[in-house]
């Protein structure tokens, strides 16, 4: 592993903020506000505060760990049988979110701009452009991440800006008008989503500048900011009912950007935004999904994350309808990504504790 080309952490935080942020606008949104309606957005932002606890946590991990690569820290200290089943439940939740994410890009691609091209044809071609992303290594992700970062950022303000004229924060309250319920749904669901920041215990390795906690509480504020925002902009928009009736909120505000009389339909910047952050997560994904393996040459390294791009496509595929989607997103996936999230921190935080074999075997 040494001898990969090394990224700094600010770096790494890039790609972290591309790929959560995508997931949080997309995928999530749509989600709280089916669940939580006007309560989503006070739900969203109360779960910075269990995220940053979590997060004080992570860094422990991380400190006691030494930055070191985790399946062979896992392996050194807790022997062979105890990392093949980290290994095994990592590539299953990479490839989960892998599939979850090119699945929603193709079908908004092809519901909103692409109607006449084969759904097949945008997942080759997006696919293709991943598998070259990661076979290049997570440095030409992190640079690719630094570039494509402001302007996603810039764009995010601008659609923002622009939809002032639109806007009504007085439907942001009154708050709790179905009970607790909505509001604690929300700050599950949001912090399911957040807890993807666990990526950073099994990239560490990679990066050649110390991760501080200062810096990981404010990539947790981030997350949640990017969550927020649009969050706040669709209710201020729609109103909590009809936004929670729209299968791509965020998109919609897009759809109402105009520029004085005579300018609008600028919805196809939103284009830039979504493919920046579905490539950056897929072939940070990928090339995670082949660095927990643990392969050193090239050439296997290579066929192996072929061979994941060729099962991608063909499971991308899957006749699943949008409906069965949007269900699975709401009642399983999130609730699941927030039960992975706190046992595997909790469990690797216990781990770092823990003595080791040759602790043991020295007292």
């Amino acid at each position: 592993m040494s001898g990969t080309k090394k990224i700094t952490a600010l770096q790494l935080y890039f790609i972290l903020i591309l790929s959560i942020g995508i997931t949080n606008h997309v995928l999530l949104i749509p989600v709280l506000l089916h669940f939580g309606k006007r309560d989503s957005w006070f739900g969203a932002a109360v779960s910075l505060i269990p995220l940053l606890i979590w997060v004080c946590l992570l860094y422990i991990v991380v400190k006691r760990t030494k930055q070191q690569y985790m399946m062979e820290w896992i392996k050194r200290k807790f022997g062979k049988v105890t990392v093949f089943p980290f290994k095994l439940g990592l590539i299953a939740i990479c490839f989960v979110n892998a599939i979850i994410t090119i699945k929603d890009m193709v079908t908004w691609t092809h519901v909103t701009y692409l109607p006449r091209t084969p759904p097949f044809m945008i997942s080759l071609l997006f696919i293709v452009f991943c598998f070259f992303a990661a076979r290049s290594g997570l440095r030409a992700i992190a640079i690719t991440a630094g570039i494509l970062l402001p302007a996603v950022v810039l764009l995010g303000y601008f659609v923002m800006g622009t939809n002032f004229q639109y806007k009504d924060y007085s439907l942001l309250i009154p708050l709790f008008t179905h009970g607790y319920g909505p509001t604690l749904t929300s700050i599950m669901l949001t912090c399911g989503a957040s807890f993807e920041l666990l990526a950073i215990v099994f990239l560490q390795h990679h990066v050649d500048t110390r991760i501080r906690l200062s810096a990981l509480l404010i990539l947790a504020a981030c997350v949640i900011g990017l969550t927020i925002g649009p969050l706040t902009g669709c209710i201020a928009i729609f109103g909590p009912f009809e936004a929670a009736d729209l299968r791509y909120p965020a998109f919609e505000q897009w759809r109402m950007v105009t520029l004085g009389k005579y300018i609008s339909h600028l919805d196809f910047l939103s284009i830039f935004q979504w493919i920046s952050g579905a490539c950056v997560r897929t072939s940070m994904l990928m090339f995670l999904s082949v660095d927990v393996i643990g392969i050193q040459k090239k050439r296997t390294r290579t066929l192996t994350l072929l061979g994941i791009s060729l099962l991608f496509l063909v499971v991308s595929m899957y006749p699943i309808t949008d409906n069965q989607m949007v269900h699975m997103l709401q009642n399983r996936y999130y609730p699941i990504m927030f039960g992975i999230g706190l046992g595997l921190l909790l469990v690797l935080l216990v781990m770092s504790i823990l003595p080791g074999k040759r602790k043991e075997k020295n007292a």
